[in-house]
């Protein structure tokens, strides 16, 4: 028998050979972090398949051209094309506007890769820090963090208020915060580009794609974040003016360190002993968390969350109310609200409906209450 070669086959088959590789490379890296291998697999076939693609639309170009005609010979109205059409222009435009299913789609799979990544970092990284002044003679504590899958360049503040929320004193504050050294000014490039979903997890490559940054001391010493940590300010600009006192930022200094970056033990201890019950707050703000609702045109007349700081969704406070009196030794904080959304005013809000992202900055806070 003679042997042929059939080349329509030989086409079908790599296109359906190459895709496979394509597809699972896409899966694994929309459900991963991708490595240099995958990523190299993926590009590499990606464009093989492209020529293989461009062969075929080669071959069978005149069969192509029928499939663009409103009408046929044999059948009459060709619905074919213009459902086609309309479904992949429709598809291209809900791509482009960044909205449902592909915005969900992209969130999703950045919870899954963040969430493993974060994972395989809980097993190696964990940061003992002692943030006990050397004059405190107070209560000893003990703050346990483990970061969720959305912590990545947070600002945050740790401090102790009385159960009337009377402001006692911080126990930890982030350095930018308190120095207020929020010097790398961020421009976006082009203007008219909404942002209605997370970016603050963007590669660098991306990043440098989508953003201009600006390095101005003129403009770095100017520049104020009371979006930041809303709640946590007000109190401590309530408490300098009930104390009149003139130099909040001097006490600020005396609790600040660099941000951790990764799951911590903080020990730390009260200047002096503390009532009966009071509580212990923590406040987390990170920048560029957007989502459908708090989109970067949420705002746009407000002069701050619509400024330079690209603050997406609003800070989140935890709470916990130890007894001293009790004698439980743990104390897990509680999600309790989320400041406003600019730092107009200090209040707890309660409603986080149209929260998401931000929910998920912390896995969870232990509060070790230590004995002398």
């Amino acid at each position: 028998m003679a042997k042929s070669f059939n080349r329509r086959a030989f086409v079908s088959l790599l296109v359906f050979l190459f895709f496979t590789v394509i597809l699972v490379t896409s899966l694994l890296m929309f459900i991963s972090p991708h490595t240099p291998m995958v990523s190299m697999v993926h590009t590499g076939i990606g464009f093989v398949l492209l020529l293989i693609l461009g062969w075929h639309l080669k071959n069978n170009l005149s069969s192509l051209k029928t499939y663009f005609t409103f009408r046929t010979a044999k059948s009459g109205t060709n619905l074919a094309m213009p459902v086609a059409l309309a479904l992949s222009m429709t598809m291209l435009g809900l791509g482009l506007m960044q909205s449902l299913p592909f915005a969900s789609l992209y969130a999703w799979g950045n919870k899954l890769r963040s969430a493993e990544k974060s994972a395989e970092q809980l097993q190696f990284s964990y940061v003992r820090v002692d943030q006990t002044n050397a004059s405190a003679l107070g209560n000893k504590l003990v703050i346990d963090l483990r970061k969720g899958p959305y912590f990545r360049f947070p600002q945050y503040a740790i401090w102790l208020e009385t159960l009337e929320g009377k402001f006692i004193q911080p126990l930890y504050i982030t350095q930018k915060l308190a120095q207020n050294k929020f010097t790398n000014k961020v421009t976006l490039r082009d203007q008219k580009q909404i942002f209605t979903s997370d970016v603050s997890g963007f590669d660098d490559q991306t990043w440098d794609k989508t953003f201009a940054s600006e390095l101005s001391p003129e403009t770095a010493s100017k520049r104020t974040r009371p979006e930041s940590l809303p709640v946590f300010l007000h109190q401590l600009a309530s408490q300098k003016l009930t104390d009149n006192q003139n130099n909040p930022a001097s006490t600020m200094d005396a609790y600040a360190g660099a941000t951790l970056l990764n799951n911590f033990l903080m020990s730390s201890r009260s200047n002096n002993d503390l009532p009966e019950k009071y509580k212990i707050r923590f406040e987390i703000n990170q920048s560029f968390d957007f989502n459908t609702f708090y989109s970067s045109d949420r705002f746009p007349d407000d002069p701050i969350y619509s400024g330079d700081g690209y603050n997406g969704q609003p800070s989140v406070i935890y709470e916990a109310i130890i007894d001293t009196q009790s004698s439980q030794q743990y104390y897990p904080m509680t999600l309790i609200g989320h400041g406003h959304h600019s730092g107009k005013d200090g209040k707890v809000h309660t409603d986080m409906n149209n929260l998401t992202t931000a929910k998920e900055l912390v896995d969870r806070i232990i509060i070790e209450v230590k004995s002398d």
